[in-house]
């Protein structure tokens, strides 16, 4: 059946996530040890990652949990917790972009296609990123986590998709940097897959397989083409 929409994860897919993950929690870490916290920047940072391990990556209280076993004076840990909040803010805005190559292929792919991204991420940070991004006015449907409260490799959040965009499975590209959530889950869904390997991490399940592969996300294009 013709392709007639391309649907994609948000994180490591479309937005450089982890970078920002990465680079906010270095800039908490300085901020909150110089703030009086007592442990080196290392540590601190050490400690933001073991939280968003143990409680997710969207946990809102790390920067409590980080400052809270140390039973210190309540205006010291306010200051504390308060210094990593801002700088976390403050360089959430420098850093949080999209792929380079993502904008233009977006906008030469909509021009024929619907477009449309699938993530676990929750309602309010998925439109909150897309739009900081200025990615939001690329896509006709955006379905997050809080429209099905399940998470991929679910069949709920695609079949949600289906149903927003009424095409079947084989109508659409789903694009996405885990096997074992997002090219899992739209392989069972029927959909065709592309396995975006840039955003990927290192030891991720390979025992799924792809439809086809990317090295950048504008290598869609080509894919598009032969699709075609």
């Amino acid at each position: 059946m013709k392709l007639a929409a391309l649907a994609f994860d948000l994180y490591n897919t479309l937005i450089n996530f982890m970078l920002f993950k990465r680079k906010t929690a270095q800039a908490a870490a300085a901020a909150m040890v110089e703030n009086g916290l007592p442990l080196s920047k290392e540590e601190a940072e050490e400690k933001i990652f073991e939280i968003y391990s143990k409680k997710g990556i969207e946990y809102q209280k790390t920067f409590f949990d980080v400052v809270y076993p140390f039973h210190l004076p309540l205006n010291k840990a306010e200051r504390i917790q308060q210094a990593g909040i801002l700088a976390y803010l403050k360089t959430k805005f420098a850093v949080l972009h999209p792929y380079p190559d993502v904008p233009q292929t977006l906008m030469e792919l909509r021009a024929k296609y619907k477009l449309a991204v699938v993530t676990d991420a929750p309602r309010n940070k998925a439109w909150q990123r897309l739009l900081l991004t200025n990615l939001a006015g690329y896509f006709d449907t955006v379905i997050t986590f809080h429209d099905t409260n399940a998470s991929k490799p679910s069949q709920e959040p695609f079949q949600k998709l289906l149903t927003t965009l009424a095409l079947e499975p084989s109508q659409i590209l789903f694009t996405g940097d885990n096997l074992s959530r997002d090219i899992k889950g739209a392989k069972q869904a029927g959909m065709r897959t592309c396995f975006a390997k840039y955003g990927a991490v290192i030891g991720m399940d390979d025992s799924v397989h792809s439809d086809f592969e990317i090295e950048r996300f504008s290598d869609l294009l080509q894919i598009v083409k032969k699709l075609e």
